[in-house]
């Protein structure tokens, strides 16, 4: 339902004309368990949790949005676009004493991507159930996509019983302002 024609300026959010970021990250040093020693472990079910109450936070972000212009108000509200990801990666590898770049990092990041990814699938799924779709939702062009054909079956299902309030879930940003104000902790990626 949309033209993308360009991305913000860093480039982590594709938007169409007059789309708006809202950018939310989960601070996975916080999610490290017994850090710097050979017990140190993620939290992943605090993760998910974190992932769920940050999508429904950023939901609302967009019904308190004074937006400068109509048509950015208007295309905000339609497509209910957020952008969930994670601050602190590089801190967080070095807490559990794995070298950023490595294979096991890579493993580790895919684990944090996909527990936040499908937290914030099912909970946009919730706040469908519990408030409606996003308005530009079309349930068949929707589930016939690539990336939402790749979701997990119960995530699907869950889409086409009950729709889902947000066009768009996930997005690595740089992080770099708000991991400065989050104890100067290692930026987006």
């Amino acid at each position: 339902c949309e033209t993308i024609q360009a991305t913000n300026p860093c480039g982590e959010v594709p938007l169409p004309p007059y789309g708006a970021c809202n950018l939310g990250s989960i601070n996975l040093t916080q999610f490290v368990h017994d850090p710097f020693t050979a017990q140190a472990h993620l939290d992943w079910e605090g993760i998910g949790t974190t992932a769920s109450a940050a999508v429904r936070l950023l939901d609302n972000v967009i019904n308190v949005s004074r937006f400068p212009l109509a048509k950015q108000a208007e295309q905000a509200r339609n497509s209910r676009r957020v952008g969930l990801g994670v601050t602190g990666l590089a801190d967080a590898l070095i807490m559990l004493q794995i070298r950023y770049g490595s294979s096991d990092a890579v493993q580790i990041a895919k684990q944090i991507m996909q527990r936040i990814c499908h937290g914030a699938y099912q909970t946009s799924i919730e706040l469908a159930r519990e408030k409606g779709s996003f308005p530009y939702f079309d349930e068949k062009k929707y589930l016939t996509g690539a990336f939402v054909r790749a979701l997990p079956e119960s995530i699907r299902s869950g889409i086409a019983q009950y729709g889902i309030r947000n066009s768009h879930l996930t997005a690595i940003a740089p992080a770099g302002s708000i991991s400065l104000l989050a104890n100067n902790i290692s930026s987006g990626l």
